[in-house]
C-alpha cells in the first residue's frame, strides 16, 4: 500500500494516515468480511477512537473532536457521543 504513513508521539495518540480513496473502496469489504453494515463499521471504529482516546487520556473531562464530511465524520460523531457519556 502505497502512500500509507504511520507516526507516534510521546505526548499523542499513535495514528496511522491512509489516503480516503483506499478507505472508500476498502470499506465496504471490510464490512462484508465481518458480515456488518457499513452503518456498523462505522460504529465499530468510533467505539475504537473513544476507547484508544480514553484509555490513553483516563482522566480527561473535556474533549474536543472535530470531524470532516464524508463518511470519517459519522466515526467522528460517534466519538463525541460517546464522550459525552
Amino acid at each position: 500500500m502505497t502512500g500509507h504513513s504511520e507516526k507516534a508521539y510521546a505526548d499523542s495518540l499513535p495514528h496511522s494516515v491512509w489516503p480516503a480513496d483506499w478507505i472508500r473502496r476498502s470499506e465496504p469489504a471490510a464490512a462484508a468480511s465481518l458480515g456488518i453494515s457499513l452503518y456498523d463499521l462505522m460504529q465499530r471504529a468510533g467505539q475504537a477512537a473513544y476507547a484508544l482516546a480514553r484509555n490513553a487520556y483516563p482522566s480527561r473531562d473535556h474533549w474536543l473532536v472535530l470531524c470532516g464530511h464524508g463518511n470519517n465524520g459519522g466515526d467522528g460523531y460517534v466519538v463525541a457521543r460517546l464522550a459525552l457519556s
